[in-house]
């Protein structure tokens, strides 16, 4: 049971390396004319299936600041967007797309929304793992 844990938290992570650029893609074009910037300290916060993968890979489970307001910015958010790897960032705050960004994958070529869609499809299945343990 631990061994399968260990694999799928790796599939996992291999999975959100392989998506950054994907993801990225968009965000580089979306994001920095943002006004109201929806990265939020509240969808920072690692929930138990977050802590879960990040322990499976022996990683330590970043700390938040419990003094920041959950609706105020997220303190990994930097000049550039957000300074944490995306592998190592809470589920919710790697997969909260805004409207403006669905309309951006919306608008892309058919072929890297099929393939991006793919891979998060498999990522939410993998991630679903920890829910169940």
């Amino acid at each position: 049971m631990n061994g399968d844990r260990v694999k799928i938290a790796e599939r996992l992570k291999e999975l959100l390396i392989e998506s950054s650029p994907l993801i990225e893609k968009f965000t580089a074009v979306t994001c920095p004319g943002c006004i109201d910037v929806c990265c939020r300290q509240k969808h920072g916060l690692y929930r138990e299936r977050d802590i879960g993968y990040l322990q499976a890979l022996g990683i330590d489970v970043p700390q938040r600041d419990s003094s920041r307001p959950l609706e105020g910015p997220c303190e990994s958010m930097g000049p550039q967007g957000c300074i944490q790897p995306r592998w190592i960032r809470p589920f919710l705050c790697t997969w909260y797309f805004c409207d403006p960004l669905l309309a951006a994958l919306n608008e892309a070529p058919q072929k890297q929304a099929r393939r991006l869609t793919g891979v998060m499809q498999e990522m939410i299945d993998l991630y679903d793992y920890f829910s169940r343990e």
